[in-house]
């Protein structure tokens, strides 16, 4: 190991983490949405799509970039009209671009609103030339209205899993445990605004073989949402849990992969679950082989590589070099 340092100090730079932009190149992610009824392996439903997230500073102000591209419905190109609809609406609001501060969240403010507006007008005129009906015409104008209200734009962002992820707040002060109680808010209702999970959060002090560090979550078991029981009347129990796990790479602080479980359940008569319904979404860093060369900063807390010293005595000497589990 290149550092040795106290659990005082390595404690001290774990919750006082930032984004570092310098060097910071744009990334790519592959994105993938399944949805799983009971116990079912195959997905019921799949989305796919890839999302290119670029970071500029000027005049210390971040700016994300994010752009949205390649969806794809259960691996298939959108061919049903509502899958075209929805991959116009995606097309004509990105490029979007918003500001970022140092810890990685956003006021959720859309810096590019006139772009996103004209871009719709353009893939307005394209549908029109393939398909005409009334109530597409009654959709245009419900769309029109949406796109036109900026506020409103952006208050339907928060009902977007790659946002909530995303923007999630990871960089805490996760006391002398590494572990701290906190929430997640997560869209996991269709069209809904998002659902408030409680939990723990958990940083890792050990970075991986793969350049990144790990920050978990884990919520309480708490009582499933309605929505996912209305057409049940059993008078049985069901609950939801959600399980988040970050890769933040270890040079920049920002995030490589990110993996959620979101779980609908009941329980038998020993408590084994019973799947109703279950969403996973990964999201993994395409490229990464550009850390390969990169080398730690030695303020980072992830230079030791867990490893810690005991405090010295009064004379100024280790007593002895050791790892542990706190």
């Amino acid at each position: 190991m290149d550092i040795l340092m106290s659990k005082k100090e390595i404690l001290r730079r774990l919750n006082t983490l930032r984004i570092k932009p310098s060097g910071l190149k744009e990334r790519k992610y592959g994105i993938s949405v399944k949805y799983f009824s009971g116990n079912e392996q195959i997905p019921s439903k799949r989305i796919d799509y890839d999302v290119n997230v670029n970071l500029s500073l000027e005049y210390n102000k971040g700016t994300l970039t994010i752009h949205k591209e390649n969806i794809y419905y259960n691996q298939h190109q959108p061919d049903s009209i509502n899958e075209i609809l929805g991959d116009s609406i995606s097309k004509a609001l990105y490029p979007l671009q918003i500001s970022i501060n140092e810890k990685g969240l956003t006021t959720n403010e859309i810096l590019n609103h006139k772009e996103i507006i004209s871009r719709w007008e353009l893939e307005k005129q394209k549908i029109l030339q393939n398909h005409q009906s009334d109530s597409l015409y009654d959709f245009f104008v419900t769309a029109d209205q949406r796109f036109s209200d900026k506020t409103g734009l952006q208050r339907s962002l928060k009902n977007d899993w790659f946002w909530n992820l995303f923007f999630h707040s990871k960089f805490i002060n996760y006391g002398d445990t590494r572990n701290t109680e906190t929430s997640f808010h997560l869209s996991v209702v269709p069209y809904r605004p998002p659902l408030k999970f409680t939990g723990t959060q958990l940083i890792h002090k050990i970075p991986t073989k793969y350049h990144s560090f790990i920050i978990e979550f884990n919520s309480v078991e708490m009582a499933a949402h309605h929505y996912f029981t209305q057409k049940k009347h059993t008078g049985q129990e069901y609950f939801m849990s959600l399980k988040v796990i970050y890769d933040m790479d270890i040079y920049h602080h920002f995030p490589m992969h990110i993996q959620a479980y979101f779980e609908v359940y009941s329980k038998d008569w020993v408590g084994n679950k019973i799947f109703i319904k279950r969403i996973n979404y990964t999201q993994f860093q395409e490229n990464t082989e550009e850390y390969k060369d990169q080398e730690l900063d030695k303020t980072s807390p992830f230079i030791t590589g867990g490893v810690v010293v005991s405090e010295p005595n009064k004379w100024g000497f280790y007593k002895n070099t050791y790892e542990n589990d706190w």
